[in-house]
């Protein structure tokens, strides 16, 4: 078993007013458990252990995985908090071209919009790139195309929420192959490609890291992690499907030149 995939929802909960004076804490485990139940529920997930026979794992599904760990931040104040995040084993011999990233994120925030309004900010996954392998291009094809369908953001006023430009940021150890920047450069056109006409992807000439706010997940990487590379994308909307696409997208444009070390991905709507 690796347990090396993790996800978190970032941002700030309004909570319905009728569970406005519940118990923090209890209302985050509630949350949690409601997660959980959800996975389930659309049979996402291995509840009780990957089936084995003789001693070998009886089948591979990629979509399968097995929570083992879960938290949130939940201190109230209206600040940004990594709001709930979630950790799965993915057996290592599970040779597949797409971790769960989007069902865990999915269950995180259907537990979390169950309880009150989610003002999202960023997500983060952590992505063990060295256990997958295959070809995820159709599925990717389809979801350029489905985000495709927003407005142009030549055709809404500069004003408009509906046109975004978030920041997609890749953290990694110090000795991976970062040194130079033409390495950027590859991924960034690789990113690009992936995402089509559907959003556009530049290099800033700087990191800005002051956004990365992943407590909960920050323990998945080696000593040394740091922002080692950063792209200014614009989207046509700003959601939470949007800002799993980039990160699905950004793995697999990881994958594809090379890279084959664990990685966290952040995508973030900085403030104005």
């Amino acid at each position: 078993m690796h347990c090396g995939t993790t996800v978190g929802v970032h941002g700030i909960l309004h909570r319905h007013p009728w569970l406005a004076d519940a118990d923090a804490e209890e209302l985050r485990e509630t949350v949690l458990d409601l997660a959980l139940a959800r996975a389930d529920a659309y049979g996402w997930y291995a509840p009780y252990g990957w089936r084995t026979a003789k001693g070998r794992k009886a089948r591979h599904e990629p979509e399968r995985w097995l929570a083992c760990d879960q938290g949130g931040d939940w201190a109230g104040g209206g600040e940004i908090r990594e709001l709930a995040w979630m950790r799965a084993d993915i057996p290592e011999d599970v040779r597949h071209p797409r971790l769960p990233v989007l069902p865990m994120a999915r269950t995180l925030l259907d537990g979390l919009d169950r309880v009150g309004a989610v003002a999202l900010t960023a997500l983060c996954a952590h992505l063990p790139l060295q256990i997958t392998a295959g070809d995820a291009s159709g599925e990717l094809d389809e979801m350029r195309e489905w985000f495709a369908l927003g407005p142009p953001a030549a055709s809404l006023p500069v004003s408009s929420a509906a046109s975004a430009e978030v920041h997609l940021t890749v953290s990694a150890a110090s000795s991976s192959a970062w040194g130079a920047r033409h390495e950027t450069a590859r991924v960034h056109r690789a990113v690009q490609e992936r995402l089509g006409g559907a959003a556009e992807v530049r290099i800033p000439r700087t990191i800005d890291a002051a956004h990365l706010r992943c407590r909960g997940t920050s323990g998945e990487l080696p000593a040394g992690t740091r922002p080692v590379a950063q792209f200014a994308v614009r989207v046509r909307e700003w959601s939470a499907d949007v800002a799993l696409w980039l990160i699905e997208a950004t793995g697999d444009a990881l994958r594809a030149t090379g890279h084959s070390v664990p990685v966290m991905v952040t995508v973030s709507r900085p403030s104005s």
